[in-house]
Order: structure tokens, then C-alpha cells, then sequence
């Protein structure tokens, strides 16, 4: 199976989704300026403001309970816990470079591997420097170990 059929389908459906926030976004803040512009000649532009901001404040907070309630409702399968083949694979390939001590902290510790991993993306992707630097450091063994990973993660689902 090629692998490029199912990236353009995840990218493409990732693609609607951030078109359905983003219409959502601007929906919301034209619900903000209409009610703005109601308000502001009876009470005044700060109090307007101040209205429309709370509104606004209200609509996040109901907008976060909901989220995390449908997370919350979601019930834990027995297997969560269980790892599957594609992570035992990986994990083997980064004990020796790593250590065990170091794989069993990362496996305890995901969430805080997952904030320090996506700081470390906004620092690269916010910085020309440092996206330079890492690129002249590490680019040809990133882009060669890449291209391995890709040609082994396409024959495996071949």
C-alpha cells in the first residue's frame, strides 16, 4: 500500500477541520461585534465592552467543560495500558540509545515528553537561527535516517 493516499486523506481532513474552527472563530467574533454594537449606545462603549468580553469569557468556559466532558465520558478499554507492536519496536530501537532508565522515566512521564517536545517545536519554528543551526548540524543524518523510516513504514504496510 502507498503511503501517500492516507497522509493526503489525514491532511485533507485536517485541513477541514481548521476551516471549521476558523468559520467558527469568525462567527463568534462577529456574534461579539453585533452585540457591541447593540449595547454600546445604551450603556456605553466601556460597559459594551466589558459585556461582550464576559459574554465571550462565558462562551470559552461552557465551550471547555463540554470538551471535557466528552473526554471524561470516554471509557477506558482494558488494553490501554497494553503496548502496541509498533511502540515496543520503537521503544527497543531507543533503549541503546538512551538507556533504560531514561525509556522507563519517558514512558511514565508522556505528558511532560509531550510539552517539552511541542516547546521544542515552537522554539524551531518560531526561530530562523536555531532552524539553521539544527539544519546544518543534523540535516543529512535527519534527512537519511528519515528516508530509511519512510521506506521501512512503506514496505511494512505494503
Amino acid at each position: 500500500m502507498n503511503l501517500r493516499r492516507p497522509l493526503s486523506s489525514l491532511f485533507s481532513l485536517n485541513a477541514l477541520v481548521w476551516l471549521a474552527m476558523l468559520t467558527g472563530l469568525a462567527t463568534l467574533l462577529c456574534f461579539a461585534a453585533a452585540g457591541w454594537l447593540a449595547l454600546a449606545p445604551h450603556v456605553g462603549a466601556p460597559l459594551a465592552s466589558l459585556y461582550t468580553g464576559l459574554g465571550l469569557l462565558l462562551v470559552t468556559v461552557l465551550l471547555a467543560l463540554l470538551v471535557r466532558r466528552a473526554v471524561a465520558s470516554k471509557p477506558d478499554t482494558p488494553d490501554r495500558h497494553q503496548t502496541p507492536a509498533a511502540e515496543a519496536r520503537l521503544e527497543d530501537s531507543l533503549r541503546p540509545l538512551i538507556g533504560d532508565s531514561a525509556l522507563r522515566w519517558t514512558r511514565e512521564n508522556s505528558s511532560l515528553v509531550a510539552v517539552g517536545a511541542l516547546a521544542a517545536g515552537v522554539l524551531i519554528a518560531a526561530s530562523p537561527g536555531t532552524r539553521r543551526f539544527l539544519a546544518r548540524a543534523a540535516g543529512p543524518v535527519v534527512t537519511r535516517k528519515a528516508l530509511e523510516a519512510y521506506r521501512g513504514f512503506s514496505e511494512d504496510q505494503d
